[in-house]
């Protein structure tokens, strides 16, 4: 399950946002969890809310203006409310000072208590990303993922069915290795699943009868990613009964597979002599990228053929003499 330390989140964002140690350094061990994203009624980052709690709490000129004018009693209250209960984390941006009353509160509750010299609406944009990052779910696929025309492109299929010489192909066509082999996968946002290498990996690429290839040796820095997010899957398959099937011209074998909660399209191409399968995923790619504004080329023609076949044959050639 992923996790993240206080100190972690320290020692990643220090030097972006500014960050500095004001109290609660016993609890830099502390962890965020997937579990807690998951949690209903309790948010991941931002201002100062303790109606709906927030993992990490983040206070601004605003928040500590507004503490200001509350008694001393009632500000004490609410900052031992704020280092208690989910709170992770407190961070006060805007280069402010940190209230004595916080910083006693979040000394005894053992609440890590940053300091960040960025505004505090900046700590959030940094932060939220980040941890959205660091904390989504991950998982592993077998396959090559590849960048092609700017779009994460994973190829599956059976074992020895020409994924990696599919995938060189296409890295001499001028796209982009990822992984492969091993692909991991991480939700990083409602809608995004993103595609890296593990370490022991990356930059290679096996190839039956040359063996394993470093891509960024042989190709040069542009031939390779380090991550990308994936919007298509291309299946690739034998042909079924050992034969090329002959199916229905206008028919597209498409559909979505779901990964990690996220519907990803999916084209199954079929392996067969002759067919260059690179210009298909090429092609393939560009039709997807038509898909996602709008533009069916299928149904564009489907459209037409039902248009002319209604206004009774139109558009048929004239009979030559």
């Amino acid at each position: 399950m992923p996790r993240l330390s206080v100190q972690q989140l320290f020692e990643d964002r220090r030097e972006r946002l500014g960050l500095a140690w004001a109290a609660g350094a016993s609890g830099s061990h502390r962890e965020l969890t997937n579990e807690m994203l998951s949690r209903p009624g309790l948010g991941l980052i931002g201002h100062l809310n303790l109606i709906h709690p927030l993992i990490v709490q983040v206070l601004g000129a605003s928040e500590l203006e507004y503490i200001e004018r509350m008694s001393e009693g009632a500000a004490t209250e609410m900052f031992d409310r704020l280092a208690g209960g989910d709170t992770l984390c407190i961070v006060v941006g805007d280069g402010l000072p940190v209230p004595p009353a916080l910083e006693r509160a979040a000394t005894r509750a053992a609440v890590p208590l940053l300091t960040a010299r960025e505004t505090s609406q900046q700590v959030i944009n940094v932060l939220r990303p980040y941890l959205q990052g660091e904390l989504g779910e991950v998982t592993s696929l077998h396959g090559v993922f590849l960048d092609v025309l700017e779009i994460g492109v994973l190829i599956t299929g059976e074992s020895s069915i020409g994924k990696s010489e599919l995938a060189l192909e296409l890295i001499s066509r001028g796209h982009g290795l990822v992984a492969d082999d091993v692909v991991e996968l991480q939700q990083i946002g409602p809608e995004t699943v993103q595609g890296r290498c593990p370490p022991m990996l990356r930059d290679f690429l096996e190839v039956r009868g040359l063996g394993v290839l470093n891509i960024r040796s042989i190709f040069g820095e542009t031939a390779v990613r380090p991550r990308k997010a994936l919007r298509l899957i291309v299946h690739l398959e034998f042909p079924a009964n050992g034969g090329y099937e002959e199916r229905e011209r206008l028919s597209t074998r498409s559909g979505t597979r779901r990964v990690l909660g996220v519907e990803i399209p999916t084209v199954t191409l079929t392996v067969a002599p002759g067919r260059n399968l690179a210009v298909l995923v090429e092609a393939a790619v560009r039709n997807h990228i038509l898909i996602t504004r709008g533009i069916d080329s299928t149904r564009d023609f489907i459209s037409r053929q039902a248009a002319a076949m209604r206004s009774g044959g139109e558009g048929d050639a004239e009979p030559r003499d």
